[in-house]
């Protein structure tokens, strides 16, 4: 199993609570999170994209968001072996473009460079900067086009396309990616739509937190579509992390989270959010409390706890695990050092 973090690009934190949480979103915070990240043999970094608005309940939406793509490719001297994810919205930037971009960052890299595309479910953030809000199905077909237009210029030479989004007329790209042949796409979203697009397109499919049983039946769905066109998927889930010494250390401070919640920011994350799969089965508060249901996959509890839960996600296919915590640089070596190596001990035993 592999682990990959939240980048602090985006200011605020990814708790909407008024808990005391890391809140920063500083290029030297980033720094400082990529070379611990590094340092711990984390697999990757995955940038979140806000064009407007945070994450977190507690941080200061005026220090902004740093953007994914730029980040990525100012942190890469930084390092040597860790991979970055930049997510992408196709409303704001140009297949074509893109395509440049990440061919670029991947070749400076030596083939560590990776898009998370995400298709969108913040409308006032596309009608703000002029982007035309498309329904959810089309939203889906735009993102199709958008992905095998940027596999085609990067792995093809005189490459034409005609879609309903996108044109290309004979184009070719140079210098192509590393990675070949072109570098795996990450995805997020939870809809049909989102898991017929992962299957027929997408290399690993990031799910939402949630329980094993509703995991379960994605990864089936997801590798059913994937095998009627021949290919597979990776599967990665989104999980916050609790690790203590105890369960009960662990669950008194899921509860302080909980009771310090800041329902004003909930509120106004349920009224922007318009989408037809994430979110559909979050009943209870805590649910958004944590970015992307993080709490709903159960990584809270004692170290040993937290070991057993990663090894049933890995029993029921899920190979990445997308982490964040409240103190990312106090707690990412605790987690290291008490469940990674406690995880990886167990798994070469079985």
């Amino acid at each position: 199993m592999e682990f990959v973090i939240w980048g602090a690009n985006l200011a605020g934190g990814f708790l909407r609570s008024r808990i005391e949480q890391n809140t920063e979103g500083s290029f030297e915070y980033n720094k400082t999170l990529i070379k611990l990240a590094e340092k711990l043999d984390i697999n990757a970094v995955l940038y979140p994209i806000r064009y407007i608005g945070n994450i977190g309940g507690n941080g200061s939406a005026e220090e902004g968001q740093l953007d994914a793509l730029t980040i990525a490719a100012a942190l890469l001297a930084e390092t040597k072996n860790i991979h970055f994810i930049a997510a992408v919205l196709p409303g704001f930037i140009h297949p074509a473009t893109l395509a440049k971009i990440g061919s670029t960052i991947d070749v400076i890299s030596n083939g560590r460079f990776h898009i998370n595309l995400v298709s969108g479910w913040f409308k006032k953030e596309q009608e703000t900067f002029g982007i035309e809000w498309i329904n959810h199905e089309d939203r889906y077909r735009r993102s199709t086009e958008y992905l095998e237009v940027l596999k085609g210029l990067w792995s093809q030479d005189n490459f034409s396309y005609e879609g309903d989004f996108y044109t290309i007329k004979n184009a070719t790209l140079t210098p192509k990616p590393i990675q070949k042949p072109y570098p795996p796409i990450y995805q997020g979203g939870n809809s049909e739509d989102a898991q017929v697009m992962a299957g027929a397109h997408s290399d690993v499919y990031f799910m939402n937190g949630a329980p094993i049983v509703e995991l379960q039946k994605q990864i089936e769905n997801v590798t059913e579509i994937a095998k009627r066109t021949g290919r597979t998927i990776k599967f990665a889930v989104n999980a916050f992390v609790i690790a203590r010494k105890t369960s009960e250390e662990a669950f008194q401070e899921f509860q302080s989270i909980i009771d310090h919640a800041d329902e004003e920011a909930i509120l106004q994350f349920q009224n922007r959010k318009e989408t037809l799969g994430m979110w559909k089965n979050a009943t209870q508060l805590s649910d958004f409390v944590a970015n992307n249901e993080g709490f709903r996959t159960g990584l809270i509890g004692s170290y040993n706890e937290v070991a057993t839960k990663l090894q049933e996600l890995s029993f029921i296919g899920i190979e990445k695990v997308l982490i964040t915590f409240k103190e990312p640089l106090k707690e990412l070596p605790e987690f290291h050092e008490h469940v990674i190596t406690k995880l990886n001990h167990s798994i070469s035993n079985l």
